[in-house]
């Protein structure tokens, strides 16, 4: 009799959950001389995006790859673990759902429209955007946009109190940063908004 794994998660979200445990241990491991550059060239940095035209082609490139690359990277170990922990909930439902090159556009579409909600909102300051809340927020969307249109009155009602949640928690991010959290660091809510909203839109579960 085959027994079933204790974490069955799928390739794709099991794959870049660990390239972000990796990247999260290199930053700490490793001198800083070695990975500033690095987190430099993976971050979404707003004011980049205002000159993006005057830079030479191989800066304007890393520029523009950042708004895939700054999902992968995590300093504080309470952001990648929360993340971690909805990715690996929320995306592995929609990896089995969607089947791997679905949920590859999904997370790459959802990972860029968080980064360009940050941009719209940040214009030209330099702040920076890392972390994979994006797509973690844009597979919660996904998962709703599944959950409502199936024919079950109790996964309708947990996915309009996950939107619910989603208003009410980036609404408070919004007022009070991450202290209601106790976390003292300004949370990107516009990027996680966007995300979300990107998510519930591309959601609409594949079809039998």
């Amino acid at each position: 009799m085959s027994r079933e794994p204790i974490f069955n998660v799928p390739p794709i979200t099991l794959w870049l959950s660990v390239v972000m445990v990796a990247v999260f241990a290199a930053l700490h491991l490793l001198p800083e001389a070695v990975w500033a550059p690095v987190i430099d060239r993976m971050a979404v940095v707003p004011a980049y995006f205002g000159y993006l035209g005057q830079l030479p082609p191989l800066d304007a490139l890393s520029v523009v790859a950042s708004l895939v690359f700054y999902a992968l990277v995590h300093y504080e170990p309470i952001h990648l673990i929360a993340n971690l922990g909805f990715f690996l909930a929320f995306g592995s439902v929609c990896e089995r759902q969607y089947g791997p090159r679905r949920y590859t556009v999904l997370l790459l579409v959802t990972t860029v429209a968080a980064a360009l909600a940050q941009i719209a909102a940040s214009w030209g300051e330099q702040t920076t955007l890392i972390g994979a809340s994006g797509a973690v927020s844009g597979c919660i969307g996904a998962f709703c946009r599944i959950a409502l249109a199936r024919h079950d009155p109790a996964g309708r009602r947990l996915a309009l109190n996950l939107i619910g949640f989603t208003i009410i928690a980036n609404a408070l991010f919004a007022v009070m940063g991450g202290g209601f959290m106790g976390v003292d660091a300004q949370i990107a809510w516009q990027a996680h908004i966007g995300g979300f909203l990107a998510g519930l839109l591309l959601g609409a579960p594949r079809r039998a």
